[in-house]
């Protein structure tokens, strides 16, 4: 039976609140009139607007300032950037720079950088950088910004929660230059902490709805009264000329609710700092009692408390995230903006190894979190600790019969790497990828292994494992103990039961053919396929079993981990010319798997699009 959802990634967005929800659907059935009407309807929606652009600039401490609608945060940062571009084009700076942090939101350097060449500014474009806790460099700013046309920065990281100083920045900015355009990216400081705008020399500051219970598509900018500002959407001139086009008044409304839910006191459903601060420390507590190997990327004494982001060595973010997944606990790897990303660059910014920032996740909760999610967060999270035996590459594992025996491959990016174990557990590793060494070694003190031999064209490795034999890829080699021959820079493997050889594949696999979750009941429907595949390991099935969801006999749904197809096919399991259908939880590990097997002559093979998630 399936679990409960509880949603940790508030940082990429949060659901929308059920009041402000209800504010925004009576908009939209009742008070729907266009703010630009002379009627009536159209008055009370233009009351509406200047109420909710009132309690904005109150709520903010901004009462000198001017608050613009806008369609969210990333409109927002053009509007500043091309406003404060258009106003400095005619400097006389000899050689301008535009100044962002290096932690900044992608859509800050990105935005600079188009701007920048399509207005032919041709400023240099210069990172500030920060240290091992995230905060900006201020000597780095002292230095640069008299020559600077803008400083954009933020007021917490999406991704570490750490937190700048506004007052000693605004003071460095200041000192040197007291006529520089300054944006803040005040996205994540919003609920948070507190806002006075106004006691600040800040320019532009965009805000976005749906990072605090408000729906998406609709955010505001902040102007201080004297940053100019050119149009960055022009039309029929609404919002007094600034941003044209007809007002999104049911997301107004919902902002209008969410800003009098924040300043209700004691009734507001908004928890106090010391409430979210306490709430960290369960789940920090609860990481730490599950991950023995977890380091905190942030440093708690400078972020925000709804944010905690952490690695695990040994332990891919990847299978971490699975981990979660299981338990019905959605985290993200790193930011949701850049989830294809094989690293954080906000962890690369601050120096920190290149294992943390390869396996950082990102945990954070919203400001309205209750303590009975959290501390439900906190119990599954310490139930996933007897789970971790099947992390990391491992399946159920005794004495009498190690999982590891056999073959074993991974796919990571393209690359393969394998391991055949023999009965007397000696190991010989194939083709290592350096992103997975620690877990090799994990593996290897789990199961007892010893890597006695590797085979592979790069010599650094026999560096890495100094009590193994090192062979070269090149080598023309027979290795009984392992079933292993090597010819022609080709591995051939002889399964001990089967005495099936296969040629193992060394190179980036081949293409597969996709169906999506309508195309596979169809096929189910019409009998056309011989079983499907699911490569999740076993932890993955605790929210139940494929065939239940399916509707189908539980004999069609074969669970075969993903680094044990090989061996299953070695050992006659799967059949070359049978139609599967391979299935994981997102698709990419069983795609990686269906490309291989691919390259082993299998010719009926589909992976699932999107995996279980849209079963």
């Amino acid at each position: 039976m399936s679990q409960s959802l509880i949603y940790l990634d508030a940082n990429a967005t949060t659901p929308v609140y059920s009041e402000i929800a209800q504010e925004v659907m009576h908009c939209m059935e009742v008070e729907f009139g266009n703010p630009s009407s002379s009627h009536i309807t159209g008055l009370k929606a233009k009351r509406l607007m200047e109420d909710t652009r009132q309690l904005g600039k109150q709520l903010i401490g901004a009462e000198k300032g001017r608050l613009l609608f806008t369609s969210g945060a990333t409109e927002g940062i053009q509007t500043s950037v091309v406003s404060a571009l258009v106003a400095a084009k005619n400097h006389t700076i000899e050689k301008p720079v535009l100044l962002y942090g290096a932690t900044e939101h992608k859509a800050v350097p990105n935005t600079l950088k188009h701007w920048n060449e399509l207005l032919e500014i041709n400023a240099e474009i210069l990172a500030i950088p920060v240290d091992k806790k995230g905060l900006l460099d201020h000597q780095f700013i002292a230095e640069h910004s008299k020559n600077a046309l803008l400083i954009c920065t933020m007021i917490v990281n999406n991704e570490t929660g750490a937190t700048q100083d506004i007052a000693a920045l605004d003071k460095v900015i200041r000192d040197n230059n007291p006529n520089v355009f300054w944006m803040v990216d005040c996205v994540q400081g919003l609920g948070k902490q507190k806002l006075d705008l106004d006691q600040t020399s800040i320019n532009y500051a965009p805000f976005s709805g749906h990072k605090l219970y408000a729906p998406k598509g609709i955010g505001f900018l902040y102007l201080s009264g004297d940053a100019p500002l050119t149009p960055f959407i022009a039309g029929g001139g609404q919002e007094s000329g600034a941003r044209s086009g007809t007002e999104n008044l049911p997301g107004i409304a919902g902002l209008k609710k969410l800003f009098e839910l924040m300043q209700k006191g004691e009734a507001s459903p908004f928890k106090s700092a010391d409430v979210l601060a306490s709430y960290r420390d369960k789940l920090a507590k609860a990481l730490s009692h599950t991950f023995d190997e977890i380091v905190f990327n942030n440093d708690f004494s400078v972020s925000v408390p709804t944010t905690i982001n952490f690695s695990v060595a040994n332990i891919a973010g990847s299978e971490v995230m699975n981990l979660f997944d299981a338990a019905s606990i959605r985290v993200s790897a790193g930011s949701a903006c850049s989830s294809g990303a094989a690293s954080s660059f906000v962890l690369d910014a601050m120096n920190l190894a290149p294992w943390q920032s390869e396996n950082a996740i990102r945990l954070s909760f919203g400001p309205m979190a209750s303590v009975d999610e959290i501390n439900s967060a906190c119990e599954r999270i310490m139930a996933l600790k007897d789970k971790l035996a099947n992390a990391c590459m491992l399946t159920s594992y005794t004495k009498e019969t190690p999982c590891a025996v056999g073959i074993n491959q991974y796919v990571i990016d393209g690359n393969i790497m394998y391991l055949i174990v023999n009965q007397s557990l000696d190991t010989l590793l194939i083709t290592p990828i350096f992103s997975e060494i620690n877990k090799v070694k994990r593996l290897a003190t789990k199961q007892g292994l010893k890597i006695t031999h590797i085979i592979s064209d790069k010599p650094d490795f026999a560096d890495v494992f100094l009590d193994s034999q090192f062979v070269d890829l090149a080598t023309d080699k027979v290795m009984p103990e392992f079933n292993v021959e090597l010819c022609d820079r080709a591995v051939l493997f002889t399964h001990q039961c089967s005495q099936l050889k296969l040629a193992l594949t060394l190179d980036a696999p081949n293409a597969v053919t996709e169906i999506n979750s309508t195309e596979l009941k169809a096929q189910l429907a019409a009998n056309k396929l011989d079983g499907i595949i699911d490569i999740r390991e076993h932890y993955e099935h605790q929210e139940g079993e494929l065939s239940d969801y399916l509707k189908i006999p539980r004999d069609m749904v074969m669970n075969i981990p993903s680094h044990r197809l090989l061996d299953e096919f070695a050992s006659g399991q799967l059949v070359k010319d049978k139609h599967y259908v391979l299935v994981c939880r997102s698709g990419r590990r069983s795609k990686a798997c269906c490309e291989l097997l691919t390259s082993l002559n299998f010719t009926k093979l589909n992976n699932l699009s999107g995996g279980v998630a849209f079963i």
